[in-house]
């Protein structure tokens, strides 16, 4: 075969495989994913919640009167707003003037009481008073008279005892010194009797002595008669002598055990009577049981005189109650004709100092609603937008768990209370230096990933696939998230769209080829 056909069939190989390749690419084209690509950016991260809420006044304030008047007139309805000083409701004033009688007439009952208790307690204390000044002068006399009595009985004793000593110092015919010592010392009825039986003896010796003599030598007998008729003379006077004085004796020796017991008992007597006194002096000493009756009437005068204070009041205000600030009346607790309770007559909604925007918010924006975060609020049927207002408070909402309720306070003016209102709290974060929109950023299990638009060398030659970087994620909303810094750089495309799903590796096209 020539070499001209040779060529020629290469050629047509070579054409037919060309128009193959093309072929092929076109339909690989049209298979391949079309996409769409951004790259990173700076800025921030903002964060906006919104709820709807209703301006409600700051605080609610209760409106009383006293107890038990007739209510005469009611002057407000529920719903209305009335202002400071306007009259809410009038009483009976018949009513109220028999009252203020009967307050009068019980303060002077009571002031009449406590007059009554003080007198009877000055009474009370001058009588405790007399009785100890008097149990004191009794305790004084009972130890002076006892000091004296028993001085006077020792005294006595004393003289008796001398008198005793002294006479019996003065026994005749004793010439014995320690035998007159000893007679100085009281003796016992034993001491007696045995010195009384012990001369009885030696007198019988004496007898019986004087007999023998008389017997052996008659003539010393009949020689002694006249001088033993002298002895015998003699002994009956020494005889009579010594009863005299052993009677004298005993007389002396009773007077002083006499005056002896007239000073125990003395003593004894003084013991008692200041003891009795003492003890009676320490009863009139003891303080006596608390009375507080003086002090609870002086209460209750006191409690008496401000419900005077406050019916005077009333009928200096013509029995008109009016409100104390300017509000909205949002509860009527009387009824006219019936009369006044202890509890609250009208319940006001104080708008004086502006009103309070409560709404509910989800708890998975907790981390983006705070005291102090910047507030728009719109009022229903109003495109206004009101700014330069902050959150008051967020509070966990006592029924849900998962709400947290968001407070706003206002102003006077600003919003008139019952009025609905959106308010939309919006955070800004820092800048981020790598931005890139939510929907270029896929989420799974293990972390957050994107996917970017690489160049590869392949068969056909040059392609376009999709490359999967993890990445990490420091931030996001609902429109953009941002990464941490040095994961991507400028000149990275993000593939941010497909025309249909994708993986790593996947073969893209551009979406304008």
């Amino acid at each position: 075969m020539d070499r001209k056909k040779i060529f020629g069939i290469f050629g047509g190989f070579l054409t037919v495989m060309l128009a193959f390749t093309l072929l092929s690419r076109a339909v690989s084209g049209a298979a391949m994913a079309k996409v769409e690509t951004v790259k990173i950016s700076t800025g921030t991260i903002d964060h906006k919640v919104t709820a709807s809420g209703r301006a409600e006044a700051g605080k609610e304030v209760a409106v009383y009167t006293e107890n038990g008047q007739r209510v005469k007139e009611i002057c407000i309805q529920e719903g209305q707003t009335v202002e400071a000083g306007e009259t809410l409701f009038l009483v009976d004033l018949e009513e109220l003037e028999e009252q203020i009688m009967a307050a009068k007439q019980e303060l002077e009952k009571l002031k009449l009481q406590g007059q009554d208790a003080q007198s009877a307690r000055s009474a009370e204390q001058q009588n405790r008073q007399n009785a100890k000044n008097r149990a004191a002068e009794d305790y004084n006399t009972a130890v002076a008279q006892g000091n004296s009595a028993v001085t006077e009985a020792k005294a006595a004793w004393d003289t008796a005892e001398q008198e005793l000593q002294q006479f019996l110092q003065s026994n005749p015919g004793s010439g014995n010194t320690s035998e007159n010592q000893n007679a100085i010392m009281p003796e016992t009825d034993e001491d007696q009797a045995k010195k009384d039986k012990e001369s009885t003896a030696g007198e019988e010796q004496n007898s019986q002595k004087d007999e023998n003599q008389k017997s052996a030598d008659p003539k010393e007998s009949n020689s002694g008669t006249k001088e033993g008729s002298q002895e015998n003379s003699l002994a009956g006077q020494n005889k009579e002598t010594a009863a005299e004085w052993e009677s004298r004796k005993a007389q002396l020796e009773e007077a002083a055990a006499q005056a002896k017991a007239v000073y125990q008992a003395a003593l004894s007597s003084r013991a008692d009577n200041v003891k009795n006194a003492a003890r009676a002096l320490e009863d009139a000493s003891i303080q006596s049981a608390l009375d507080s009756t003086g002090e609870q009437n002086e209460i209750s005068r006191q409690q008496q005189e401000l419900a005077l204070n406050k019916l005077l009041r009333l009928k200096e205000a013509e029995g008109k109650v009016t409100a104390p600030v300017r509000g909205m009346v949002t509860n009527i607790s009387i009824t006219t004709g019936d009369f006044t309770t202890e509890g609250t007559a009208v319940r006001l909604a104080d708008t004086s100092k502006g009103c309070r925007i409560t709404a509910s918010v989800s708890k998975a924006d907790e981390k983006y609603v705070s005291k102090g975060s910047p507030v728009t609020l719109t009022v229903s049927g109003s495109r206004d937008r009101i700014s330069d207002y902050t959150v008051s408070g967020v509070t966990e909402n006592k029924e849900d768990k998962n709400v947290l309720d968001v407070t706003v306070d206002l102003p006077e003016g600003v919003v008139e209370a019952g009025t609905s209102v959106d308010i939309e709290i919006m955070q800004k974060s820092p800048n981020y230096n790598t931005i890139i929109p939510i929907e270029s950023l896929y989420e799974e299990q293990t972390g957050y990933y994107v996917l970017i638009l690489q160049e590869e060398q392949g068969v056909m030659g040059s392609e376009l696939v999709a490359k999967r970087f993890e990445v990490e994620v420091v931030d996001k909303n609902g429109t953009q998230a941002a990464l941490a810094e040095g994961m991507l750089t400028g000149d990275q495309e993000i593939i941010s769209s497909s025309s249909r799903a994708i993986v790593d590796g996947s073969q893209v096209r551009r979406k304008a080829e």
